[in-house]
């Protein structure tokens, strides 16, 4: 039997709320890490799981146990190596695709470990970031450089590097501008990427406590009540880019994209109400769904925040320790605004 040693794990228990727990961690297996988390993102898809009851997280669209561990955001220290694994070695800093594929298949082939048929997600089918210390597959991890915080490091494994590769799609053309609807965290890591890569961005948002976080980070953003879009661009936005995964911002992600167009849909939710013929044909527009992100697409993610010099940390407003991780999430669930963060010292 391997070694195993106690560490303490936050855990939603069902219907808003969350016990900690002691669980076991065995030691690292063949081609396994054990990972000494640092951050843990708290993502606005854990809600979906944390409102409902713990017999509802088993019927759901992507099914959980509720005594799995949540949190598919993480950033860590190697604290040690199973056998096999010769890229990593104990102390190393990583963040981590939460995506974890079978590693045979066309999609795993291309590094999109998210459409491999038989893949698992931390936090789902295996204990995720919400505890001290986790098993991770060492070809899930990605070198996190020494410029970026773990914290930064936790929101690149999701929500960060989901705003990059939606911005890729989005096909921006030179000198072009993007909208981007819904300034929680993936719309706010959107605009700082759009503001790095020297695109000219703009948020739209209903909440004005959202709209006033984003423009003390220096972002230009609109109140989405009776905006008015040819008081920026007369003709329509080359590109917009929907976060907020509701009926009302995907109508208008496509009523102000302009002719010839690109919308990137990117936040989970019900409904879309559109006019296929005004809004799609006869603009000729292009839609596009934008799901997470490949393993390369991530690694370029990382780089590019080193060498573009992205500032993350500004956005993560509410940092806290695992112990008072159940506080900070119902407060996130209540609408906090930026990212909520789990950190260890």
């Amino acid at each position: 039997m391997p070694e195993t040693q106690l560490v303490t794990a936050a855990i939603f228990t069902g219907l808003s709320e969350m016990a900690l727990v002691q669980k076991e961690v065995k030691s690292p297996g063949l081609g396994e890490v054990l990972l000494d988390v640092k951050a843990e993102g708290v993502c606005g898809s854990d809600l979906h799981y944390y409102h409902i009851s713990a017999e509802a997280m088993e019927s759901h669209t992507q099914p959980r146990k509720h005594t799995t561990t949540p949190g598919h955001e993480i950033a860590g220290i190697v604290e040690s190596v199973g056998q096999g694994v010769s890229h990593l070695k104990p102390g190393d800093r990583v963040t981590v695709q939460h995506y974890s594929g079978c590693g045979h298949c066309l999609s795993c082939r291309k590094g999109w470990d998210n459409h491999c048929q038989n893949n698992t997600v931390y936090s789902l089918d295996r204990d995720g970031g919400y505890q001290d210390k986790v098993i991770v597959e060492a070809r899930d991890c990605v070198f996190l450089p020494s410029e970026l915080s773990f914290g930064a490091g936790a929101f690149l494994a999701c929500g960060a590097s989901t705003a990059y590769q939606a911005l890729h799609r989005a096909n921006i053309p030179l000198g072009g501008i993007v909208a981007i609807i819904g300034l929680g965290p993936v719309g706010l890591a959107a605009l700082a990427w759009a503001k790095a890569f020297g695109v000219r961005a703009f948020g739209i948002d209903p909440v004005p406590e959202r709209l006033e976080f984003a423009t003390s980070l220096g972002f230009e953003s609109h109140d989405s009540k009776d905006f008015d879009i040819t008081c920026i661009a007369p003709d329509g936005v080359d590109s917009v880019i929907d976060t907020s995964g509701n009926i009302h911002g995907r109508r208008t992600a496509s009523r102000i994209a302009k002719v010839w167009g690109t919308v990137v849909l990117v936040g989970f939710g019900p409904g879309y109400d559109i006019d296929p013929v005004k809004d799609v044909i006869m603009r000729q527009s292009t839609i596009k769904g934008s799901f997470v992100f490949s393993m390369p697409v991530m690694m370029e993610a990382v780089a590019d925040a080193v060498k573009l010099g992205l500032d993350l940390d500004p956005i993560l407003t509410v940092c806290c320790v695992l112990e008072d991780a159940p506080a900070a999430i119902a407060d996130f669930a209540n609408g906090s605004i930026g990212k909520t963060t789990i950190i260890w010292p």
